[in-house]
């Protein structure tokens, strides 16, 4: 018990060591300055295919968004219907691909800090690297939101058209939880070990990865009850609540993000390897 709260105690120096809330508080502006143009463009996106209409729009992402931002996708939505979809998804896309790549700069810079490698990249490069990096973790992202939301949509779906793969489709959405808990594993276990300066071996990042999947699902279970039953941020923040609980949100993840990475560096140099 007692070595159980030193490693724990050195893990935490580490992480006031390596200031990762600095690089916490950095990548979640850069990606939640991002959120909206990323919400533009995929509306964007959804507006173009047939069949579509305002009022379907409207309706499924009242539906699937929090009741906070209602007001918000009402406006967005308005304003696509009354612009020029191709100028909205040029100006949207290049504006949400450079801020949130900035973002995942952020947490490139902090995992270099927390691995110890500080050698400079090309800037170009990096950026390219890093929107690379972007497009993935939204993908995944949208991914795991579909399946998790959509879940019982999609195996009706399934199940009417392709009935052959409506088993596999009903054992997959029966398990979905552990399904994005499996995809975000993996998606931690890449992140830790392409996006450092530093090479990783991925085996090395399991413990990690793992700390950090589960974190970011029970917090944002308890995240979700605090703000639903006990919280008043309403009459603090007012019209603004939402933008705030989202990056209060983004930035806790990002911690755990740095802490699961802080966890590796720590049992590599303790040699606790898998």
């Amino acid at each position: 018990m007692i070595s159980l709260i030193f490693r724990c105690k050195h893990i935490w120096d580490r992480c006031v060591k390596d200031e990762i809330t600095v690089y916490a508080s950095q990548a979640s502006f850069f990606i939640v300055t991002a959120f909206f143009p990323f919400i533009m463009l995929l509306l964007t996106l959804i507006q173009c295919l047939p069949n579509v209409g305002k009022s379907d729009l409207l309706s499924v992402m009242v539906r699937i968004m929090p009741q906070m931002l209602h007001s918000l996708i009402v406006s967005i939505v308005d304003d696509l219907y009354i612009k020029s979809p191709g100028t909205i998804l040029s100006v949207t896309a290049l504006t949400a691909l450079w801020s949130a790549s900035k973002g995942m700069l952020g947490i490139e810079r902090g995992l270099n800090r927390i691995y110890g490698d500080f050698k400079r990249r090309n800037y170009v490069l990096q950026r390219l690297f890093c929107s690379i990096y972007t497009l993935i973790f939204m993908l995944v992202c949208v991914m795991s939101l579909v399946l998790l939301i959509f879940g019982k949509n999609i195996e009706r779906l399934l199940f009417r058209y392709l009935p052959i793969l409506a088993p596999a489709a009903r054992l997959v959405i029966s398990l979905r939880i552990l399904f994005a808990l499996a995809v975000f594993l993996f998606t931690f276990v890449g992140l830790y070990t392409i996006v450092p300066a530093k090479k990783q071996k991925p085996r090395q990042q399991l413990p990690g990865a793992v700390f950090t999947a589960v974190g970011w699902l029970i917090f944002s279970y308890a995240f979700s009850i605090y703000f639903t039953h006990f919280s008043n941020f309403s009459y603090m923040y007012g019209s603004l609540t939402a933008v705030v609980l989202l990056m209060l949100w983004l930035y806790i993840c990002i911690c755990i993000l740095f802490v699961g990475a802080e966890l590796n560096g720590f049992l590599e140099k303790s040699h606790y390897h898998i």
